[in-house]
């Protein structure tokens, strides 16, 4: 047997994440219920001593139907964590290829009941004209109790072939949660992906989880049912931007965040665009927009985008469409016509579109959020656009990242062959003009 020496320093940077959480978040791959763990933040700091501190805040609710579409029952409570954590890393391997082995056993406190989050929930409904969730707290009385825990994370990198100074990452995580007297939580992870030193990591993974609620009532009953199954996952960060994404796979539900990640030891030059990443909006559509372009050889790139977005068609039962598009583009950007703060483009792609309507189930019982699904369909879509992207000769840099802003004009086909007349954006041609904030780095 082969021990592995503690290195209790040096082996984290001292870094700050907080991620935005809504389940309208989808990629448009899932549901929007609205429901069960709809909303929240997490903000976690990291220091380079093995330290690790981390809270979150979520609004719970469950809305349960019964027999009649109409009457809202059900409940709803409000979570708070407030942890800390110390990490034990072991060295297995120090060359190439790299082997880490993390265990960061954790311990804190867990508060339940009413917070006022119905409060948040509705203003922002109400600023967006969507129906408000009017449920009362089943948590009457608040339950702090504390809870212990351990995550456990076996890392195995080697150096990514094209690019020279990335790794190509594969990983292996468990963590295990108990709070005395309310709930036992475990998962289970294997997840591949690409990292350049704390510039830029995405992973995408699938993983099992488990739940399992002794306390709190129906609602509480109902969130650890609805995270209890098969995952898949998308996270990561891209400079200071943040993101990550659940997939319940056996029930068509999904949690997203959006956020920032800022770390504090890694400080490092711009020197040129390998990679660039665009978060923005489609109007007057207002779909959400994200690309990650990989640039080829000179002036050629090739990007992945997704499109999405939710529409309300009806209040009773809501009933949503959620629509998606995933692109596969080349583009070309024309140096010769480069100013230095701003360089042209042209864009062509094609993919496919999907439209997928999610209503309340007439018996609630039959699943944890009580939703099924109503229709699907997959489509050809092609798209064609150009336009400008200012800034990507790094004059606003941050640690090794230019941000800059993308913007262009196009128009996309969709093939509308045998669709219902009921959905919305199916029409054949959909000119649309694109905005959004650029990320761009050397791997």
């Amino acid at each position: 047997m082969c021990a592995f020496p503690a290195l209790y320093a040096g082996h984290q940077s001292t870094s700050l994440s907080a991620l935005m959480y809504n389940d309208s978040i989808t990629l448009g791959l899932s549901d929007n219920p609205d429901d069960l763990r709809s909303y929240g933040s997490e903000i976690s700091f990291s220091h380079s001593s093995g330290w690790d501190v981390y809270s979150s805040l979520f609004g719970i609710t469950y809305r349960d139907r019964g027999d009649d579409p109409s009457d809202e029952d059900g409940g709803r409570y409000d979570e708070f964590l407030l942890q800390g954590g110390y990490q034990f890393h072991f060295d297995i391997s120090e060359n190439d290829p790299e082997m880490i082995l993390n265990i960061t056993p954790f311990a804190g406190i867990t508060f339940v009941g009413n917070l006022r989050l119905d409060v948040v929930q509705n203003f922002v409904h109400d600023f967006f004209s969507i129906e408000r969730v009017s449920l009362d707290y089943d948590i009457t009385e608040a339950i702090v109790t504390p809870h212990v825990g351990t995550k456990v994370v076996f890392t195995y990198a080697e150096p990514a072939p094209w690019f020279s100074r990335s790794q190509l990452v594969f990983r292996s995580e468990s963590d295990v949660v108990h709070a005395v007297s309310f709930v036992s939580k475990a998962s289970t992870s294997i997840s591949v992906g690409q990292r350049t030193t704390s510039l830029y990591t995405i992973m995408l993974g699938l993983g099992y989880s488990w739940a399992h609620a002794y306390a709190g009532g129906e609602t509480h009953e109902r969130v650890t049912m609805s995270e209890t199954g098969v995952t898949a996952f998308l996270q990561g960060h891209f400079g200071v931007f943040a993101f990550s994404y659940t997939w319940f796979l056996d029930r068509l539900q999904g949690f997203g965040g959006l956020g920032v990640s800022i770390n504090f030891d890694d400080s490092q030059e711009w020197d040129g665009n390998d990679v660039q990443l665009s978060l923005g909006m489609i109007a007057p559509q207002a779909m959400t927009a994200t690309s990650l372009r990989y640039t080829l050889v000179n002036d050629i790139g090739v990007s992945v985008t997704n499109m999405y977005k939710m529409i309300p068609l009806s209040d009773n039962g809501r009933r949503r469409e959620i629509i998606s598009l995933w692109l596969l583009n080349g583009d070309y950007e024309f140096s010769y016509w480069d100013f230095g703060w701003m360089r042209p483009f042209a864009q062509l792609g094609a993919g496919v579109k999907g439209y997928l309507i999610m209503k309340d189930a007439e018996d609630s019982s039959i699943d944890s959020n009580g939703r099924v699904r109503e229709m699907s369909e997959l489509r050809f879509v092609a798209n064609a656009n150009a336009g400008v992207r200012f800034f990507p000769d790094g004059r606003f840099e941050y640690q090794g990242v230019a941000y800059g802003l993308e913007v262009s004009f196009g128009v996309m086909f969709n093939d509308t062959t045998n669709l219902i007349s009921e959905l919305k954006l199916a029409e054949r041609w959909l000119p649309y003009m694109r905005i959004g904030v650029t990320a761009s780095m050397r791997l």
